[in-house]
């Protein structure tokens, strides 16, 4: 089975619209642009740790590893508070790192990848 990686990425906010003025100018001359895996860009070293807790980060070890069919069930195996953990997961949701399929009444998270690759422009 193939490994899989979603890719977070660090760069200033310049980077990032230089380059998203760089696909815009491909657009308009017509020419195809390259598609690219979608990533989750943070501005700073200090905002991706931020971001992605060791708390968050045992989140998705858990995911991974337990597959549980609920927040709730995901809270009781961590022993952590059911707000915290709904917090947790809202933050793992927005930043794509996880996604919650249905499983009857309830919607499990899950994780579709093995790790994920950082890369930082300096």
């Amino acid at each position: 089975m193939k490994t899989t990686f979603k890719t977070i990425t660090i760069k200033s906010h310049e980077q990032t619209m230089d380059e998203f003025a760089a696909i815009c100018d491909t657009a308009i001359r017509g020419e195809k642009v390259n598609q690219e895996e979608p990533q989750y860009s943070f501005t700073s070293f200090e905002a991706f740790r931020k971001a992605l807790t060791p708390q968050r980060f045992a989140l998705l070890r858990v995911i991974r590893e337990k597959r549980p069919e609920s927040i709730k069930e995901l809270a009781a195996i961590t022993h952590r508070d059911m707000k915290n953990i709904s917090e947790d997961v809202k933050i793992l949701l927005d930043m794509d790192l996880i996604e919650m399929e249905k499983h009857g009444k309830n919607k499990a998270p899950r994780l579709h990848y093995d790790g994920f690759r950082l890369e930082v422009a300096v």
